[in-house]
Formats: structure tokens, C-alpha cells, sequence
């Protein structure tokens, strides 16, 4: 039975039965994410808030919104809010994305989305974990269109995807005239294909800078660049 909650430094996410718990990638995402000059966050998708507090910890912004379709994990997003230090800034909304987007046109500096991955794969019998991992109900192109809607001129929108679906959210981006900006390749290890990339996007075209980071050293212990980015957060580094 996996944990009811994680917790953190700083921060502690309740998570029992939520669709989708607490991950090393997630939180490597989160981790990875800049908040420099950004007032204004959006968290597309924010599930139990896990990203959505990560940047609060990390942020001087002063307003934080997590949108969450489905209701159960809506509501533990907006406890762990309010039980964190940061409370006074963030708000959880549950509600579908794209009917918001329809009736908002709020400006966002940072907008972070961990998005449902899979297009084709079997899915889940359980009808909120499929809602959580498939994209039927939140596609690339519609994902790429809300980001060019809510993103601020200068915003950075910062998405993690497998490497061959990110590089058709990069082409739904172009369209979009949404350009890559950093990319973090992933890897379980040194000896493993990289199973995501992380990567930031903005409306200024940039040369794009790349880091290959792997979570483990060959022994299986955390690799010095896992540690110094997640440091701030896990208990035990």
C-alpha cells in the first residue's frame, strides 16, 4: 500500500487516492523548473499540488493557480495549499481546462503542465488513472494553444513529455510561434535511452541549450546532479 502522504522539507502532500502519487520524475521536473521573474504561475493539470508547492518554496511570485479536472485530486490540491507556508498565494480550481480558458484571459509569467503522456497505449481500467495518463481529454495541439492564449509576452511555459511525444508537442508549438528554449534529457542511468525530456518554451526564438541528467550513478545511488537539484526538497539529502 503505497504512502498517504510525502513529505517534504518544507511541504507535505497529502495523496491517498489520488489517480496519479507523488514521483521521482515529477519531482525532478519540478525541481528543474525557473522561476526567475515570474509574478504569475499557472499549473495546468496540478493534481495533489506537488509542482504547484515545489515553485512556491522556490518562487517570490504572488499568485499561484493549479487547475485539476478531476474533483477528488482538485480538493487535495487546495488542503496541501492551505497547509503550506505559502497558502496565502495559492489557489486550487477544479475545473477543465479548456472551458476555463474559454471564459479567462489571464496572463501568466510561468506556466508549468505535466501532461497526460500517452495517445495510443492500453489504458487504465480505472477511469481516473486513464484520465490522468491519457491525453484524450487534454491533446498536444490544444495544450500548445492554451499556452500560446495565457502565456505573458515574456513567460516561460516549462512541459515534460517522452522524447517522441515532445517532439510532436514542439511541432503544435511552432504553430503557436512558441519556441524551444532549454531541454533536460532524462535518463534512468548512464546505460539507459532517455525516457523524458524537459523542456521550456517562450515566444522569443533562441538557440537551445541541452543537459543530459541521470538519475542514478551505476550503483544505484542518486547522481551528484539528482542531489544538488532535488537538496531543497527531499528529507534525506
Amino acid at each position: 500500500m503505497s504512502n498517504t502522504y510525502f513529505q517534504f522539507k518544507k511541504f507535505i502532500v497529502h495523496q491517498e487516492g489520488a489517480p496519479l502519487k507523488v514521483t521521482t520524475d515529477a519531482c525532478l521536473f519540478g525541481a528543474l523548473i525557473e522561476t526567475e521573474n515570474a509574478k504569475s504561475i499557472l499549473d495546468i493539470g496540478t493534481g495533489t499540488g506537488l509542482l504547484a508547492l515545489m515553485l512556491a518554496q522556490k518562487s517570490d511570485t504572488s499568485c499561484i493557480l493549479g487547475i485539476e479536472v478531476d474533483k477528488y485530486s482538485a480538493d487535495l490540491a487546495a488542503r496541501n495549499f492551505s497547509e503550506s507556508l505559502w497558502k496565502e498565494k495559492m489557489k486550487s480550481l477544479h475545473a477543465d481546462i479548456f472551458s476555463w480558458s474559454e471564459h479567462a484571459d489571464s496572463k501568466f509569467d510561468l506556466i508549468v503542465c505535466n501532461p497526460p503522456f500517452f495517445t495510443s497505449h492500453k489504458k487504465n481500467d480505472d477511469e481516473r488513472k486513464s484520465l490522468a495518463r491519457h491525453n484524450d481529454s487534454l491533446s498536444h495541439e490544444n495544450l500548445s494553444i492554451i499556452l500560446s492564449k495565457h502565456l505573458s509576452e515574456n513567460g516561460k511555459a516549462f512541459i515534460m513529455l517522452p522524447p517522441n511525444e515532445m517532439i510532436a508537442f514542439e511541432n503544435y508549438c511552432s504553430t503557436q510561434n512558441l519556441f524551444p528554449e532549454k531541454k533536460s534529457v532524462i535518463s534512468s542511468n548512464e546505460e539507459k535511452a532517455p525516457h523524458l525530456f524537459i523542456m521550456s518554451f517562450s515566444f522569443r526564438p533562441e538557440k537551445i541549450s541541452e543537459e543530459k541528467i541521470f538519475i542514478h550513478e551505476k550503483d544505484g545511488k542518486y547522481s551528484k546532479r539528482f542531489m544538488e537539484l532535488l537538496a531543497p526538497y527531499y528529507l534525506h539529502l
